[in-house]
């Protein structure tokens, strides 16, 4: 199959919403005490900024007109701080695949387009938040070759 990869445009988010619903659902099955279920998911004005804006880009793969996979990315800077260093990073915020077309090398499209756009950016990591249940996203980034940073950890008080 010939699949297109490309920058979103404004026009494109009708066509994004059901796909970032559909990753949005999985974690509310994931995790229902954090996430609650929405029939839009997907913020107007958040995208139209990333669109418009130099501080982030949305890329989307599709299949005849319709979206089957994107990639919302924001570039971010740490600032210098006694106990830190002045670091310019790409953040990964949403990578989702529809469900029928995972398998197909489209998440591995979308992961280094991201990299050449931190590149393109000056950034000099990739970074991403991936959740404890979301075995098939953790086993994805470690074959793309991430790494943990660091360790979120919780305690549930009732």
């Amino acid at each position: 199959m010939t699949y297109l990869l490309r920058e979103a445009e404004l026009e494109d988010f009708n066509k994004l919403q059901p796909i970032h619903k559909e990753v949005h659902d999985l974690h509310v099955n994931g995790r229902p005490d954090i996430y609650s279920r929405a029939e839009y998911t997907l913020e107007p004005s958040y995208f139209r900024q990333l669109i418009e804006s130099d501080e982030g880009i949305i890329y989307i793969i599709e299949d005849k007109n319709e979206v089957v996979g994107f990639t919302i990315l924001r570039v971010n800077e740490a600032p210098e701080r006694i106990t830190s260093v002045k670091r310019k990073y790409l953040f990964m915020e949403d990578l989702g695949i529809r469900k029928e077309y995972r398998g197909q090398g489209l998440g591995k499209l979308l992961y280094q387009r991201a990299i050449e756009f931190g590149k393109k950016k000056g950034a000099k990591s990739l970074e991403l938040g991936v959740w404890e249940f979301n075995e098939d996203a953790i086993n994805f980034y470690k074959f793309m070759g991430m790494k943990n940073q660091a360790r979120k950890m919780e305690v549930i008080i009732e």
